[in-house]
């Protein structure tokens, strides 16, 4: 019996360990992003789609994303009305930086940076499940 007893704590022991440094999954969204599969998103994955994005939305090829490019870009993917289409307009024009009334793809890419880094919230520089998890 005794060793019936100790095999059953023995066992919830490394469960509750187990469950302990599990780690989040990423959300789909993430996941996506995720190129590696490693089940988190370095700098390099937050960024890697931003030039290409930003060539689409810049229509004239100016090098400048101006207000009616973005929401130009973005209203053909879901309507101005939409809550995540008017998130996204504004997560690209947030990121003119010397307020301008354009964004550089420079400015694009050390906006998401910034913003990398607030997600990051254990500070490891990288995003995590649990990262995502955190408000």
């Amino acid at each position: 019996m005794k060793i019936h007893t100790t095999l059953a704590v023995t066992g919830a022991l490394l469960l509750a360990a187990g469950a302990a440094t599990a780690q989040t999954a990423l959300p789909e969204h993430f996941a996506k992003m995720d190129k590696d599969g490693d089940g988190k998103l370095s700098p390099a994955e937050w960024t890697r789609d931003k030039p290409q994005t930003f060539k689409k939305i810049d229509a004239n090829g100016d090098k400048f994303a101006d207000k009616a490019e973005v929401e130009k870009f973005y209203v053909a993917i879901a309507p101005l009305d939409d809550p995540k289409t008017a998130k996204r307009i504004s997560g690209i024009l947030n990121a003119d930086a010397n307020a301008d009334g354009k964004v550089t793809i420079e400015e694009l890419t050390e906006y998401s940076l910034a913003d990398f880094k607030k997600r990051d919230k254990d500070g490891d520089g990288f995003i995590s499940g649990d990262d995502a998890a955190k408000k």
